[in-house]
């Protein structure tokens, strides 16, 4: 769906019409005409006063957060979806937007068939699902014609319900119940607070239905505020006091068994069956209303097949996503018992509402600049609102709330796999920014131990798909416990460059997003390789994030020019650790034993290898795989010394590995050969230094590379290092 509306805008809705009106026909509904006296019977006055103050309080707090939320950004059709697509993606906005849905589509089968069952006092014979059937086709040709219609229609039933009230209001008995009627039923079955506080509390919970008509208001930034909160308000009112009447007018036993004890309080007793119609009416009304333009706000960003979302008409109604409704709501009319589904529909609409009291939280905390609602509403009170939502689903079903939670995981995992690019910004860039904000901050200022190193690898991999094996080798030692540079240096004239580092950039970004990589791409211009490398080991991090690690391939003519030389002094030079990986440019053959093998020369690039081969075994592909450490000595007598040295120095750093001390009267190129020819990855520690330029040590390299299959040449920097 396209974020800028067209211009030629048919005729759109005010506050009290579009907002108000639907909100309160709405809350105003069953549990009014059919639970309230219960609920008074039950509990009292004063707890019922209670359960109604927890529940108002929970719902105005919601209806804040909407209000913040709709004020901070240009409101589209889909209401709820719309608010909670744009602030934390299309994601999660699907994984509440598709079962909400479906639960505005098959409340208008609950409604109706509540509506239908209530006249089965005046027709015992009635076919409940024929009628219902009926009556929804009535709606749906109502709202078919188009949606001014249905909102006069809402302001008929409205003055039904108002009509209705007065007759009860006006009302009233002979004899004065208050006083018995204040405290809590006492009998042996009597209902516990919760429990009622959990029939009731649906009665509240109809805060959205005026948001849900956001594609339709002429200002939804000003309407959505004005009305719900309008809407709440005068509920709540309506409810206090209907409580009070009720336990004024009617005894225990009255309260407790008759569902309809307004009708025997009414001044005009038919009027009370007019309004549990018209209650009835509305509700589906506004729910036939909502449910297609839901569906045409998810189908238009493409969550959905596009064609639901296809209007018609001069005034551009959503008609293809109105008979998807009205056909979902006929098929729950003939599904049966609908009971099962109920709580799980309930806890689909609790769990948007606390989804927008936690984007309300969510913007405010993360301090996005573009945060600057014209409703201002502290965090807190929105944190409140999330936690009161997530606590009444477990109230009312926690059986209902883990299904609910799972359907809208999976939706969620599912939409994401699609990989959606949206137009928009959401909130979440700016929350990572904050919670990284936050953490580099504290990592500046924690002390900075040699124990807790981790691996930051500067990957010097040109175009990565071009050498997957040696990015692949870093992703191994990385082993999701540090964080990779994949660094490509655009060499040439600054002007033929530039234009490449995007497409570069991108190119870097898409490798590792396929690959599911914790790195993050780095793509310079520079004159030379060592200027681009010493400008890449000086710019690349965030704060003390830097890398302590270049890794670097090899071919057998790089190492015979002085430019690669250079390279490498200025990267030791920088005190970083170096890693010359090999395996490269090489094919993998099944003749390979199930190894990583250690040649430990000092100390000092020994516990480095030992702990990038400890790292490496940590992977699934190397879990199987056995660390083996070899060290060569001069002496014999020396042998078991030299074995404990290595033994205690592991246990120390917490290595698990066998230890193998040798002697040879052989060349130590030929001994790590022979023992270590078919191991599938050989560390070799070689003592480069920042002034080497010893031509004897790269030939030796090269030399070890013709006999082995995948090895390492790793040189230490002078830093403390410890495992």
């Amino acid at each position: 769906m396209s974020e800028t509306e067209p211009q030629n805008q048919p005729v759109k809705f005010g506050t009290f019409g579009g907002v108000f009106v639907p909100n309160v026909l709405t809350i105003l509904g069953v549990i009014m005409f059919m639970r309230t006296g219960w609920v008074v019977g039950q509990v009292g006055l004063f707890s019922g006063l209670i359960i109604l103050c927890i529940a108002n309080t929970i719902t105005l707090l919601t209806s804040l957060s909407l209000s913040a939320v709709a004020t901070n950004t240009r409101v589209g059709r889909g209401g709820a979806y719309f608010m909670v697509s744009r602030s934390l993606g299309l994601e999660i906005g699907g994984s509440i937007g598709v079962p909400l849905f479906l639960a505005q589509a098959v409340s208008v089968a609950f409604y109706v068939i509540g509506f239908t069952e209530s006249l089965i006092p005046f027709f015992p014979e009635l076919n409940t699902q024929l009628w219902a059937v009926l009556v929804i086709s009535a709606i749906f040709g109502i709202t078919l014609i188009g949606s001014e219609i249905a909102i006069k229609a809402q302001y008929f039933i409205f003055a039904i319900l108002v009509l209705s009230l007065v007759s009860f209001f006006s009302g009233g008995s002979d004899l004065v119940h208050l006083e018995a009627n204040l405290g809590s039923n006492r009998a042996p079955d009597a209902v516990p607070f919760w429990a009622v506080f959990a029939i009731f509390f649906p009665a509240v919970t109809g805060v959205m239905s005026g948001a849900s008509m956001s594609g339709d208001l002429k200002n939804p930034a000003k309407s959505i505020p004005a009305g719900t909160l309008g809407a709440v308000i005068v509920t709540f009112a309506v409810y206090a006091v209907q409580m009070w009447w009720l336990a004024r007018n009617a005894d225990r036993p009255a309260l407790l068994g008759d569902p309809v004890i307004m009708n025997e309080i009414a001044r005009v007793p038919a009027l009370i069956y007019a309004g549990l119609w018209a209650a009835t009416l509305s509700s589906a009304l506004a729910s036939l209303l909502a449910a297609p333009r839901t569906l045409q706000a998810l189908a238009g960003d493409g969550v959905l097949p596009r064609f639901l979302a296809r209007t018609s008409g001069k005034k551009q109604e959503p008609r293809v996503a109105l008979v998807v409704s009205f056909t979902i709501a006929i098929l729950c009319v003939f599904i049966g018992d609908l009971n099962a589904i109920a709580p799980i529909i309930s806890m689909f609409f609790l769990a948007t509402y606390g989804m927008l009291n936690f984007i309300s939280f969510l913007e405010k905390v993360v301090g996005n600049p573009s945060h600057r609602p014209t409703f201002r509403v502290h965090w807190a009170l929105s944190l409140l609102g999330a936690l009161g939502c997530a606590w009444v689903m477990f109230l009312l079903n926690p059986l209902a709330t883990v299904a609910a939670i799972l359907a809208m995981a999976g939706l969620y995992f599912y939409l994401r796999q699609k990989r959606y690019q949206a137009a928009w910004g959401d909130i979440r860039s700016g929350l990572w920014f904050s919670l990284t904000r936050f953490g580099l901050l504290r990592f500046q200022t924690s002390t900075q131990h040699s124990r807790n190193w981790r691996p930051v690898i500067l990957v010097l991999a040109g175009n990565p798909a071009a050498r997957p094996r040696l990015v692949k080798f870093a992703n191994w030692m990385e082993s999701k416990c540090g964080f990779l540079f994949l660094c490509q240096i655009l060499i040439g004239p600054w002007e033929k460059v530039v234009p490449r580092l995007a497409g570069a950039k991108q190119a870097i970004d898409t490798f590792i997003k396929e690959n599911n990589y914790s790195a993050a791409a780095q793509v310079i211009t520079a004159d030379s390789l060592d200027a681009g490398v010493t400008n890449l080991i000086e710019a690349t991090g965030v704060g003390p994030i830097t890398p302590n690690t270049v890794l670097m391939g090899w071919s057998e003519d790089d190492h015979k020019h002085d430019i690669y030389q250079h390279t490498v002094r200025r990267i030791l030079l920088s005190k970083k650790n170096l890693i010359f990986y090999i395996g490269a440019d090489k094919d993998f053959t099944d003749r390979l034993d199930s190894h990583i093998d250690i040649w430990w020369r000092s100390k000092r690039n020994g516990i480095l290898m030992a702990t990038l081969a400890h790292l490496i075994s940590t992977n699934t592909t190397w879990r199987k795989h056995k660390v083996r450490i070899f060290m060569v000595i001069e002496n014999e007598e020396g042998l078991e010394d030299a074995q404990t040295n290595m033994q205690t120095q592991l246990k120390e750093y917490r290595i698990d590995a066998e230890t193998i001390v040798m002697t040879s009267d052989k060349p130590i190129r030929e001994t790590i050969v022979e023992t270590s020819k078919f191991s599938e990855i050989v560390f070799l520690g070689i003592n480069l230094e920042a002034g080497d330029n010893d031509e004897r040590i790269y030939e030796e390299m090269e030399k070890t590379n013709d006999d082995l299959y995948g090895h390492i040449f790793v040189t230490r920097s002078w830093e403390d290092f410890s495992a």
